[in-house]
């Protein structure tokens, strides 16, 4: 059991087996190895991923499909080995969230998604070989093309649709393409 104490969240206590591992650390906290996913709230799609490290560190988290549903994150058989996948069934993408102070600026890092695999708790956060995606990716853009131009749109609303939509098609998990090498 890890006992930390965070910024946002007090003191918690954390089971060994909800702990996340990234070896690697994430990009500019490299030596940040261990980690724990929260909820932001229940009906919220976003999660925080907090460090057992620094509790002074936290990310925020969403699966980069409840706004961007044609996403697709290609991974290497090498990256795959790291995170010791048996199944693509076990892995779950995220992305990291920037939330400014007006909210209807929030971006998303599509460039560099972060890679679970939910059986043994392993993680890495990977760099995509594409232009297609960028680390400052416009989220209220995103919703407001889902949600129909000229709309108002909320991220509330434009993620309850995303939700239904995901449901209807059963997709339970991200899109992760394994890329030979």
């Amino acid at each position: 059991m890890f006992k930390v104490k965070t910024t946002r969240f007090g003191e918690i206590d954390v089971p060994e087996n909800e702990v996340i591992h990234l070896p690697l650390g994430l990009i500019g906290f490299p030596e940040l190895k261990k980690y724990v996913l929260l909820d932001h709230d229940k009906e919220s799609p976003f999660k925080w991923f907090q460090s057992l490290e620094d509790g002074a560190i936290a990310f925020v988290l969403i699966d980069p499909l409840l706004f961007k549903p044609d996403y697709v994150a290609e991974v290497t058989d090498n990256e795959l080995t790291e995170l010791d996948v048996q199944t693509e069934e076990d892995l779950v993408i995220s992305v990291i969230v920037t939330v400014p102070s007006n909210p209807q600026n929030m971006t998303a890092n599509l460039k560099a998604p972060l890679i679970f695999n939910l059986k043994n708790r392993r993680g890495k956060q990977v760099i995509l070989n594409t232009s297609q995606f960028n680390t400052r990716h416009n989220i209220m853009d995103e919703v407001r093309e889902r949600v129909g131009a000229g709309e108002a749109a909320t991220v509330k609303e434009a993620v309850e649709k995303a939700k239904i939509e995901k449901e209807k098609e059963s997709q339970t998990k991200s899109k992760v393409v394994n890329e030979k090498k």
